[in-house]
């Protein structure tokens, strides 16, 4: 299963160089298909290929953020399109 990573930084110079640091030692999740930084410095998006989400990797660096959300995502292909139009059908 894949999921989504959104993470934004807490505040503070000094919290952002700790994070920094211990990036820099750690790295990237196992599991990371793509890792994005958004231009505010503040805000990172993982894409994570696992079970399930890293736990080992959110006590790493839990600390330093503010706050992170986690989405199960699948591809939006055709089984996809199929199956949301099937759930669709059903809504009324």
């Amino acid at each position: 299963m894949k999921f989504v990573v959104i993470s934004r930084l807490a505040p503070g110079v000094e919290n952002a160089r700790k994070a920094l640091e211990v990036f820099l030692k750690a790295g990237l999740v196992q599991g990371t298909e793509a890792a994005y930084a958004a231009a505010d410095g503040k805000t990172f998006i993982s894409v994570i290929e696992s079970d399930t989400p890293d736990t080992v990797a959110s006590a790493t660096y839990a600390p330093f953020f503010d706050k992170s959300e986690i989405f199960p995502v699948v591809a939006a292909d055709e089984t996809w399109l199929q199956a949301i139009q099937a759930a669709q059908a059903n809504w009324d």
